[in-house]
Parts: C-alpha cells; sequence; structure tokens
C-alpha cells in the first residue's frame, strides 16, 4: 500500500503535470506527454491513447518500454487504426460507460464480460500484457473525449504487478487535465487555421483584383519559408550559429502573406496598368494621327489646286510637290510606330526621349480650325517615363501600398509571438543602403525577416508569369540581378547568396 507520504508526493506531482500539460498547446506533442507522464506516474511499461472522432475510436499515441529496447520504438510495433466506439473493446466500454477499468490480468477476463481484450497485438510482437488501467478523458464539460490505458505497472524490482487502486483516483485526475488541455490545443489550432484561412483568403481577394498581383503573394510565402528552411539548415557561414523557432517562422510565413496587403488602397487603373499609356488613351492618339494625316493631305490639295490655279504648273513641282506629301505622310506613320513603340515599358534612351519631345512640338490644325498638339501635356508625360510605366505620381501612389500595409496591421491585435509581423510586412522594401522605402532605412536598422521578404519579393517581381507589362525573366537572368542589387549594397548579400547556393527558387516551385 502507497503510505500518505507517497500520496502527497504523487499529488504533488499531479499539480507539476497538470502545469506541464498547460504550457503545451502542440497537440501531437501534448498526447504525447500525457502517456508519458502517466506511464511514469504509475510505474506502466507502456501505455496509450484514444481520441473519440465520430462513431470511432481513434488510436493515436502508443509507447513502450519493453519494445522500445526490443525494435527500437515500440510505436513501430502498434498497427493504428480506428476502432468502433461500442462496449466490445476494453476502450470502447470505458468510453461509453466512463467507468475506470483496473484488471489485474486481461487474460483472465470472464469470456461472459460486455468487454474483451486483443491479444492480437501481444501474439505479433510476442508481447505479454498483464495488468491494466483504463481510465476514461473526461473534459470540464464532463463530456468524454478519449480513453487513456495504461499497460503492465512494474514494482521495484521491474515485475508486473496490478496497479494499486490508489492510482485510479489521481490518474483520472490526470486524464480529466488532459482532456481539457487537449481541447485547449484543439481550440487554439482551431483558432490558428481559422486566421490562416482568413489571412489567405484575404490576400487571395486582393491579389486577383488585379491579374498583375494574382498568386504574388503565396509565390513569395512559399519562397520565404523555403529561404528561412535553408538558413536553419546552415552550420557553417554567415548563418551558422542561427537558428529562426517555429514560433519566428510562423511571423515571417505570416509577414510574407501580408505583405502586400495595403494594395487594397492603390487604384485599380495602376495595379492593372500594362504600358505608359492605356489602351483607350493609346487609341486616342491613333485617332488623332488619322487626323494629322488629313489635315497634312488637305494641305498639300491645297498647295497643289494653287499651283494648278496659277497657270501650267512644271511637271516638276508638281512632282516635288507630291515627293513632299509622300515624305509628310511617312513621317507621321513613322511618328506614330514609334509612340508605339515607347509606349511599352523599358528604358528609354536620351535619343528616344529627344524624338518625343520634337513630337511633342509638332501642330497641326484640327477641323475646328485651331492649331492643336501632335500630344497632349499628360501622353508626353507618360511617353516620357524612362524607365517602367508609371509616372512619378503613380509610383508614389504604389509605393504607398508599403504605409498602408504597415498602418492596417498595425491595428491588428496579432498574439505575442506575432507582434512583429507589421515591422516586417511594412520594411520589404527597405534596402540596406537606404534607397528603400517608406522610411529609408539602412543596415541594421532593416530586421532580417524584412531582408528576406526583399530578396524573395525582388526575385518573384522579376519571374512573375503574369505580368501583363513585362515577360518572366528567366531564373538565371533574375539571379544575376539579385547578385546586381547586392552588389550596389541594396540587397542582403549573404542571403542572395543563399537564395542561390541553396537552390531555393527551384525547390520553391518544385515541392
Amino acid at each position: 500500500m502507497a503510505t500518505v507520504r507517497d500520496l502527497h508526493q504523487q499529488i504533488a506531482r499531479l499539480n507539476r503535470i497538470g502545469i506541464a500539460l498547460s504550457s503545451e498547446h502542440n497537440l501531437r506533442n501534448l498526447l504525447e506527454l500525457i502517456v508519458k507522464e502517466a506511464r511514469e506516474f504509475t510505474q506502466a511499461d507502456g501505455g496509450s491513447l484514444y481520441l473519440i472522432k465520430g462513431e470511432k475510436l481513434v488510436f493515436e499515441v502508443a509507447q513502450n518500454a519493453t519494445l522500445d529496447k526490443r525494435l527500437g520504438r515500440s510505436q513501430e510495433a502498434f498497427r493504428p487504426f480506428p476502432i468502433p466506439l461500442t462496449c466490445e473493446s476494453m476502450a470502447g466500454y470505458v468510453a461509453l460507460t466512463g467507468k475506470v477499468l483496473n484488471i489485474e490480468d486481461v487474460y483472465t477476463i470472464p469470456v461472459d464480460a460486455e468487454y474483451h481484450f486483443n491479444a492480437e497485438f501481444d501474439r505479433r510482437n510476442h508481447y505479454r500484457t498483464q495488468s491494466m488501467l483504463t481510465v476514461p478523458m473526461r473534459d470540464n464539460e464532463d463530456q468524454i473525449i478519449g480513453v487513456l490505458q495504461l499497460i503492465n505497472s512494474l514494482n521495484e524490482h521491474g515485475e508486473v504487478v496490478p496497479f494499486l487502486p490508489e492510482y485510479e483516483e489521481l490518474v483520472l485526475s490526470l486524464a480529466s487535465q488532459a482532456a481539457v488541455a487537449i481541447n485547449n490545443a484543439r481550440l487554439i489550432q482551431q483558432i490558428k487555421e481559422l486566421f490562416e484561412a482568413i489571412v489567405q483568403y484575404s490576400v487571395e481577394a486582393i491579389d486577383r483584383r488585379s491579374r498583375v498581383t494574382s498568386g504574388h503573394s503565396a509565390r513569395v510565402v512559399r519562397y520565404a519559408t523555403f529561404l528561412v528552411d535553408a538558413i536553419n539548415r546552415q552550420r557553417n557561414g554567415p548563418f551558422g550559429e542561427f537558428s529562426f523557432s517555429p514560433e519566428e517562422i510562423e511571423e515571417i510565413r505570416v509577414a510574407a502573406w501580408l505583405h502586400d496587403i495595403g494594395k487594397i488602397a492603390v487604384r485599380e487603373a495602376i495595379l492593372e496598368k500594362e504600358n505608359k499609356l492605356t489602351e483607350s488613351e493609346m487609341e486616342a492618339v491613333r485617332e488623332r494621327f488619322a487626323a494629322i494625316q488629313l489635315d497634312a493631305e488637305r494641305c498639300f490639295l491645297e498647295r497643289k489646286l494653287a499651283l494648278l490655279s496659277s497657270g501650267e504648273p512644271s511637271p516638276e513641282a508638281l512632282e516635288q510637290l507630291e515627293q513632299e506629301r509622300i515624305a509628310t505622310l511617312q513621317e507621321i506613320r513613322d511618328d506614330l510606330a514609334f509612340l508605339e513603340r515607347v509606349n511599352i515599358p523599358g528604358y528609354l534612351e536620351d535619343a528616344d526621349l529627344q524624338r518625343l519631345q520634337a513630337i511633342a512640338a509638332k501642330t497641326y490644325q484640327a477641323p475646328s480650325g485651331e492649331q492643336k498638339p501632335y500630344l497632349t501635356a499628360s501622353e508626353y508625360a507618360n511617353l516620357s517615363i524612362r524607365r517602367g510605366n508609371l509616372t512619378e505620381e503613380e509610383l508614389q501612389h504604389m509605393r504607398s501600398h508599403v504605409l498602408h500595409t504597415k498602418d492596417m496591421l498595425s491595428k491588428i491585435p496579432f498574439t505575442k509571438n506575432l507582434r512583429n509581423v507589421p515591422l516586417y510586412a511594412g520594411a520589404h522594401h527597405e534596402m540596406l543602403d537606404g534607397s528603400g522605402y517608406p522610411e529609408g532605412l539602412k543596415g541594421e536598422q532593416i530586421p532580417l525577416q524584412a531582408r528576406i521578404l526583399a530578396v524573395v519579393d525582388v526575385y518573384e517581381a522579376l519571374t512573375a508569369p503574369d505580368r501583363p507589362y513585362k515577360k518572366p525573366m528567366p531564373a538565371e537572368q533574375a539571379l544575376q540581378v539579385l547578385r546586381s542589387e547586392a552588389g550596389r549594397g541594396r540587397l542582403d548579400k549573404d542571403l542572395v547568396e543563399l537564395f542561390i547556393e541553396e537552390r531555393v527558387y527551384e525547390k520553391a516551385q518544385g515541392d
């Protein structure tokens, strides 16, 4: 019999176990911990745990010290499969009735008993189950959520003995604490899954506002996750002594998902802008140039009529006028073709800019009789963009998405382990040399997590297959751009080299 002192020690240990259970929120780890602590608590050689799922008991955990020594890992000896939630099995009987079964020798259970012992496991593994304690796991609402089963209590000599009756109430208490802890872990997991789903669906909805951004955030998440994994695998070099914890990895993942959420405040016209001028704007230019051609034809007809009216013009004069007409009309067509070309985003050379200025300075006579320019001020401003397809005003509006991201995320009451999400997401366009935005942070002012997002965001933007204003850049060329940006002191050189050496760009696409 256990002494009063022994029982007090057991109660004290039970309290410590309860504290341990309340601090573990990973469900798999929690289930393993429950069985481990229950076995140690009762000196049990083995133990298993079942959870009720629908009309079945699902085998979740199995531990056995004897089989661990013999096979290396007792879990390999078990063939987990759901069992019907009926009174035929001992676990099912306890789950349905809520009664405790403390059996001295399971092979002596009467044949006419409502429950039975299945000896198949013993036969398969050459094991001898003898004493068994099976208790229900009741939560705080008195609902049975599972069953805890302990096998072969051992004395100080390692001999199998019955489970002490005094253990029953204590194990029941432990099982109840465990049930509450399991429900809490499940609830936390459900909340995490709900949060993850809301984040992903929200981002996908924002991304789908424009074909330009569709799928961007999901790809950034994949690149960032694989790059973080590569960092954690390093044993030498700049990241040899560095490792992200699971909580920090989750924080980076969430920041990657939400890094562009501020684009919800960016006008769709800018998100969708394919060329320097929209198609309707370019069509207006084409129609104008058709009018310019008609005006040129009118002018030449008037000059020809004047020649004919002045007498009999020489064939040479008429031929010269015709050549001028042909040259002028060809120049108009060439000007329009030039505008079509420079309308496509790229780098505008000095010679092209000079020609664009010359075209913008030309005028023609509109049907109303007034002189009008070949290009409006707005058209010239857009077509004269030296790089890309956004005017300075549009570029600043697009860049404002980072401020919106940071502002929106700062209003979300993130949990403690996600508290840095606004910081990381809001700094993904910062550059080490201070040339980034929105705050122009430099060097160590930019967290490593934000530098990771910066590298993968640039690579994804370069290689994205769905940007209407440019073709996707081949991987090798995009990697050269990353190295160039790192060489200029804008991107983190160590991260870029790791991204390339570990072939993160391939692994993230091929997984």
